[in-house]
């Protein structure tokens, strides 16, 4: 096999059947591979930074990893934005890039597509980022992307394989991959932590985008210890919306509070950190037990006193086995945290409830949302949008880019056509990544993309004036969305009441096509 031939069987091995991406002079081996192989599907994106938020939205779909394939150079840079937010999300997506010839790396020679240094690019975006210098190392290189993976924190990595090296023959063949599970804390330091949890009158959990995977055993060990349960924005879903121990989201003031009073707080998959809390450091008064797979994120953000380091599930497994159930008043403490958090949403909140309400009514119980950097998100979805489980919400916390919704929409669909997927973006952030809208109509994806139009970067906007200054560069030239849809092949509907959203929405996840909701916020 040639060396692009390796990738490719690697990757299949692996039980990738997407690869989102766009050929390139330098990916045409890439390409030939992938039209000999059966099983793989390619999607073809308008940008790479689509093809690394689909890959992105595909992996928050399904746990497992998404696959974007970029070329040199501009490539790179193209995608850096969305690895970098599937690097602060801990989203396992892997990036396939090519390089210049494998003798000139380095000598600055002045190819086409060549950085002064791709390596140092990836490196400050992903977890590991490998340049591959012989074919008989690329099965190597993938199976470890994935072993990593699986047993530790999901974060990107990138192959970097030379356009010689693709073209190189070898001999060697693609083994199956190895089976690892996840590492398993210290069964003593489990005992311990079950040991605080039952001497605890007034325990709290705090759950991020780690614990999705455990999402079941939260549930059980909330039952069992009657402990209210925080969540992180990744973490939303974790418990089901509607849970009488479900107390609130991390951010509000009341959250933060109710966690400080806490005599034991058992966080896991979350790295408590100031993008999780928006009013500043969470400074408990209790006992912290953190779980993370992660050992370099323990007491990175606040004394703990006792570190369990690795797979979550495993981790609250053995805590539901081994816990006595015991009544501590968690609901009604949790009902307190609610309706505290309710009032403290409410006060930017209101005028986003209705339509967050209209969408949430038609959109199925089983059904995903993807959300983008916006004030109907973070004043509407946020509070309001009910969830009945994980892998159902999709947002960028972390770096908090724009541009992120309509693509992951669009990944997460590929990845689950039999689910009803929808899409929350503000205008601007709809005109971050609005081309992508072309693989939704090529494919005749039935996702509706509902914009809220403003006609401005509407929080920035909001920020000025709080700040005491007359705002500016925030209007927006929004084109006419009709127009836009029409071109792209896509259907559009206008809302002008949250009923009419309502419509809209159950109207679109019935087409043939994507659909543009649009809500005219300015009017």
């Amino acid at each position: 096999m040639t060396g692009a031939e390796v990738l490719i069987e690697s990757l299949r091995v692996n039980g990738i059947r997407h690869v989102f991406g766009i050929p390139s002079t330098h990916t045409l081996e890439f390409y030939r591979a992938l039209g000999q192989t059966t099983g793989i599907e390619h999607v073809t994106t308008s940008h790479e930074q689509g093809a690394a938020f689909m890959a992105d939205g595909y992996a928050r779909a399904t746990g497992q990893p998404g696959v974007c394939l970029i070329t040199t150079g501009p490539g790179v840079t193209n995608a850096a934005t969305a690895i970098a937010e599937a690097y602060s999300d801990s989203i396992p997506v892997l990036c396939i890039t090519s390089h210049i010839p494998s003798e000139d790396i380095g000598r600055g020679r002045g190819h086409s597509h060549e950085l002064r240094s791709q390596e140092q690019v990836l490196e400050g975006i992903t977890d590991r980022s490998d340049l591959i210098l012989a074919p008989g190392r690329i099965a190597d290189a993938v199976h470890e992307a994935f072993r990593r993976f699986r047993t530790g924190r999901p974060r990107p990595a990138c192959l970097a394989i030379p356009v010689d090296v693709q073209e190189m023959a070898t001999a060697a063949v693609v083994p199956p991959p190895p089976e690892d599970d996840p590492p398993a804390p210290d069964e003593e330091g489990l005992r311990k932590a079950v040991a605080l949890l039952e001497s605890a009158e007034r325990p709290g959990m705090l759950v991020g985008g780690g614990a999705i995977g455990a999402a079941e055993e939260i549930v059980l060990l909330a039952d069992q210890i009657d402990a209210p349960v925080v969540t992180t924005l990744n973490g939303k879903g974790v418990i089901p919306t509607g849970h009488d121990l479900a107390a609130s989201l991390a951010f509000y003031r009341s959250a933060a509070r109710f966690l400080e009073k806490c005599d034991v707080v058992l966080a896991v998959g979350t790295e408590l950190s100031p993008a999780d809390f928006w009013i500043g450091p969470l400074r408990l008064g209790g006992k912290l037990i953190q779980v993370d797979i992660d050992p370099g994120q323990i007491g990175v953000n606040h004394q703990v006193d006792l570190a369990l380091v690795g797979d979550a599930r495993a981790a609250v497994t053995f805590m539901v086995g081994a816990a006595r159930p015991e009544s501590r008043h968690g609901r009604r403490r949790a009902a307190g945290v609610r309706a505290a958090a309710h009032d403290e949403a409410s006060v930017l909140g209101h005028p986003y409830q209705p339509w967050i309400s209209a969408l949430r009514q038609a959109m199925p119980d089983e059904s995903i949302l993807s959300l983008d950097v916006a004030m109907v998100a973070g004043f509407g979805a946020f509070p309001y949008y009910d969830l009945p489980g994980p892998r159902t919400w999709m947002n960028p916390s972390g770096l908090a880019t724009l541009g992120y919704a309509l693509p992951a929409a669009i990944g997460a669909k590929i990845a689950c056509p039999e689910l009803p997927v929808a899409a929350l973006v503000g205008d601007g952030g709809f005109m971050f990544t609005m081309s992508e809208l072309m693989v939704a109509a090529q494919h005749r994806l039935p996702i509706p993309f509902v914009i809220w139009n403003d006609r401005a970067f509407g929080e920035i906007h909001r920020l000025m004036l709080e700040r005491g200054f007359e705002p500016m560069a925030t209007d927006l030239h929004v084109p006419d969305l009709a127009t836009l849809a029409a071109a792209y092949g896509a259907a559009y509907a206008r809302a002008d009441e949250p009923e009419d959203l309502a419509v809209a929405v159950e109207s679109a996840l019935a087409a043939d096509r994507p659909t543009l909701v649009e809500v005219p916020a300015w009017s």
